[in-house]
């Protein structure tokens, strides 16, 4: 008897997702948080999944998110579109004994922000989200620990140096990318010109703790490095997330967060000093 009602769940489900289709698709909680160490400022994005339709009529913005796409789900882990925030929601942060609650910010539906946290490396911090229809959202991150860039004996690098970093506790991997900056002199129309940007980021595992410069795409006359410890969250968010086209990647094995879509990470963030490159 009991396999009979497990089979007519099963089959229940199976009608269900098949009616699903873009038009229909109503979304799902959809959470994108990283919070950084050494901060006071936490953001919470608060959102709802929604059908890949629904974004053509929108701007592109600078947010990561989950789509109903092709009968199924894509993760984009790069910046293509806005955010489908949520109001009204209750969100609050945890760690110890100590509880925050998060206010929306009046500009921004979805973003939910404390400016009174102390953020700092080796803390665990819990997020508790209830939607106002009543679905609940919680995860949990350990900020990684502090750590330092090292490697360079001189204020002036090339290409063949290697940029190398002390090992950060409860990293699962590192995010490298550098800030590049150039300049030069028109002397027929007597002007500078500057141009600067940062590198594309290069993710390294948790046991890698340098990156050869030639692998960073380097250009420009000097330049500034930042390395980001991850925690397991982030890590996988974005590793798995590039890999999103293998179908033998679960979403379900790399978001950690219960009840939505996305991330709730942290990352703790060593910046070098400036340096000349020749």
């Amino acid at each position: 008897m009991k396999s009979k009602i497990l089979l007519a769940i099963i089959l229940l489900l199976s009608v269900i997702a098949c009616d699903t289709t873009p038009e229909t698709y109503e979304g799902e909680p959809n959470i994108y948080a990283i919070l950084s160490a050494d901060s006071s400022f936490a953001c919470i994005m608060v959102g709802k999944t929604t059908s890949i339709d629904d974004t053509l009529t929108l701007e592109p913005d600078t947010i990561m998110d989950t789509f109903w796409y092709d009968d199924t789900f894509e993760v984009w882990p790069e910046i293509v579109f806005p955010w489908n925030g949520v109001s009204g929601a209750q969100v609050s942060l945890k760690q110890g004994e100590q509880s925050f609650a998060l206010t929306e910010n009046e500009d921004s539906v979805g973003y939910y922000y404390s400016d009174s946290i102390q953020l700092a490396s080796g803390q665990t911090w819990e997020l508790e989200v209830t939607y106002p229809t009543g679905e609940e959202v919680s995860a949990q991150t350990t900020i990684p620990g502090s750590f330092e860039i090292t490697g360079f004996q001189t204020d002036t690098i090339s290409t063949t140096d290697t940029l190398a970093w002390s090992k950060s506790s409860d990293a699962a991997g590192y995010l490298v990318k550098a800030f590049v900056w150039a300049s030069w002199e028109d002397e027929d129309a007597d002007t500078v010109y500057i141009d600067s940007a940062f590198t594309y980021p290069e993710l390294l595992p948790g046991d890698s703790y340098s990156i050869p410069l030639e692998e960073l795409d380097l250009w420009g006359d000097s330049l500034w490095f930042w390395v980001s410890a991850l925690d397991t969250n982030a890590y996988d968010y974005r590793y798995y997330g590039e890999d999103r086209w293998d179908p033998d990647i679960r979403v379900e094995d790399y978001m950690h967060i219960e009840g939505a879509w996305g991330v709730f990470g942290s990352q703790t963030v060593a910046c070098s000093q400036r340096y000349v490159l020749r």
